[in-house]
């Protein structure tokens, strides 16, 4: 792919920022603007707060095998979205701090994605997210404890792995490979956290980000033609 393209592409993420930011000047405002007390809002994700906490003080017990942990992660993450991408698999190797995952295809369609998912995809967070509909209120509270402490991996996944020497990252230039991860982490944390308010899921949070950059679209090329 040629400089100009890399441009081109790094534009229309930042016109997607555009887009994203209104909506989340939205859930602030759910949060913490709303006539609803504060604390109410907050409420929802009670829970997920105990499940950071226990997992930020507990780190400890699983830090012998926490670098290959990681690594797994990384290299799942991989797998997941070139499955997404219908690549075959055809290896996986994880090792303490360094692995490999080799799949089908001319890695033209889709490999960006699937090259940057580990840096901003939470899998095991969306994973237990998913499950959540499924649950009663008391499974709902236990799903969230393990949830906060996925938030806490990942965030350490993100923190130790995120960096120019990453082959996955400088094999684009730098500020295409930054925009496409910080991007995608502000997307991950407005589905999260619309996830947890009541009346809402996993899903119907993604419905409702989708439907609110649609609607910032219709707005913006309306002030244009107006």
């Amino acid at each position: 792919m040629s400089g100009i393209k890399y441009y081109l592409y790094s534009a229309l993420l930042i016109i997607l920022l555009l887009l994203l930011l209104p909506y989340g000047w939205e859930i602030i405002s759910d949060l913490f603007l709303s006539s609803v007390p504060v604390l109410s809002r907050l409420s929802a994700y009670l829970w997920v707060a105990v499940g950071v906490v226990v997992a930020s003080l507990a780190g400890h017990l699983f830090s012998k095998n926490q670098t290959w942990f990681e690594t797994f992660s990384h290299e799942l993450t991989h797998i997941v979205v070139a499955l997404m991408f219908l690549r075959k698999v055809h290896s996986f190797q994880a090792g303490s701090g360094t692995g490999v995952v080799t799949t089908s295809g001319n890695n033209k369609k889709g490999i960006i994605p699937m090259a940057l998912a580990p840096y901003c995809l939470p899998i095991f967070t969306y994973l237990l997210l998913f499950l959540r509909p499924l649950m009663n209120s008391t499974g709902s509270c236990v799903l969230d404890l393990f949830i906060g402490a996925t938030i806490v991996f990942h965030y350490l996944c993100f923190k130790h792995q995120t960096g120019n020497y990453q082959t996955d990252i400088n094999q684009y230039p730098f500020f295409f490979s930054y925009i496409f991860i910080y991007i995608a982490r502000l997307v991950n944390i407005c589905i999260i956290l619309v996830a947890f308010l009541p009346g809402y899921n996993v899903f119907t949070s993604m419905w409702r980000l989708l439907c609110a950059l649609y609607g910032n679209i219709v707005v913006f090329f309306g002030s244009l033609l107006g």
